[in-house]
């Protein structure tokens, strides 16, 4: 299918929504939201408060991790019994176990926890991270920035709760605990022909929030099959609906294939946020299911766990209701 380099997508100010619940312009804002993540599933987003020096600090720590000499992460590289780390270029396959590696190289983090947590002995997802070994405070940017993203993912989900008719403190307390994750993404300038940044795929969270990029490269799958670049103004912020939500909701917001393809000749880096529940809590419509919209319910740890795993180019998905696969070119 084409690109169509007319199309944009939704723009909605969230000002209304990140403040006191009692703002004049908050049910409009709501029900912009709620239009843009049930018809196209992704939102740019303006309004949402977030201090320029925070996404700046956020960068320079991320273009510090991939400026260092990969040796440096030898010891640090990811392992299936604990995906936090240094995922060297080319490493991961798509979920499904069909097709080439994707080219990207990264370094994923997890929800900071304590190894003395009582959480940790419920489930082997938690834990403490294992931070880039560098002069700078890597940590320290991050942490800023993921501050900033809980917030926004909070304020957002209290919003399609009012918008929905949910249960607000039902929804947001499947997020104590979380195992809320961050990936920093480098895409090398240089890509094989043919090769996918990260092939079309969707994501398994709630919300996924995504700073302004200055290189470009995400594309984004309609309704009708075709493509669109995901345009987004440098103070804003892209956020699209992940499998995960897709289900709470019974199908009304939609989670919705998407890809990179690094065409720029630049380097392009990134840092995605991905709120995903705690791990016992089992996902499962909480309003009634939209015709055709059928869905086991699943639970947030051991779902996550599949799908992470699946990366491994020797394993692959037995998520078969979770269809995150190949959405072609």
């Amino acid at each position: 299918m084409p690109i169509h380099p007319e199309a944009e997508l939704p723009l909605v100010d969230i000002a209304a929504l990140c403040g006191e619940a009692a703002h004049p312009q908050r049910g409009q804002a709501t029900d912009a939201l709620i239009t843009a993540l049930s018809s196209v599933g992704f939102a740019v987003l303006r309004g949402h408060g977030v201090a320029a020096a925070v996404t700046q600090q956020m960068r320079a720590a991320v273009a510090a991790v991939f400026d260092t000499p990969r040796e440096t992460y030898r010891d640090f590289i990811v392992r299936k019994t604990n995906y936090r780390g240094y995922v060297p270029l080319g490493y991961f396959t798509p979920n499904s176990g069909v097709g080439d590696a994707d080219h990207y190289e990264a370094w994923k983090l997890h929800q900071e926890t304590a190894p003395d947590d009582p959480v940790c002995a419920q489930s082997k997802l938690y834990g403490p991270n294992r931070w880039p070994p560098l002069a700078l405070n890597v940590r320290a940017a991050v942490s800023a920035y993921w501050a900033e993203m809980d917030r926004i993912n909070r304020c957002v989900l209290e919003a399609i709760c009012e918008g929905l008719g949910l249960d607000t403190t039902g929804v947001l307390e499947m997020l104590h605990q979380p195992l809320t994750n961050m990936t920093l993404l480098n895409y090398p300038g240089t890509t094989p022909r043919d090769a996918w940044g990260i092939h079309p795929h969707k994501d398994f969270n709630f919300l996924t929030l995504l700073a302004h990029d200055p290189v470009g490269g995400l594309e984004v799958r309609r309704l009708d099959g075709s493509w669109i670049d995901a345009r987004c103004p440098p103070d804003a912020l892209v956020m699209n609906v992940g499998d995960m939500l897709e289900l709470l909701t019974g199908g009304r917001l939609v989670s919705t294939p998407h890809r990179v393809v690094n065409r720029s000749g630049r380097q392009r880096m990134s840092f995605p946020y991905f709120s995903v529940p705690r791990h016992d809590v089992v996902v499962r419509p909480l309003l009634p299911p939209l015709p055709g919209f059928e869905r086991a319910p699943l639970q947030a740890g051991a779902a996550s766990a599949n799908i992470w795993t699946s990366n491994w180019p020797d394993e692959h998905s037995t998520l078969a209701a979770q269809d995150l696969g190949d959405y072609g070119g």
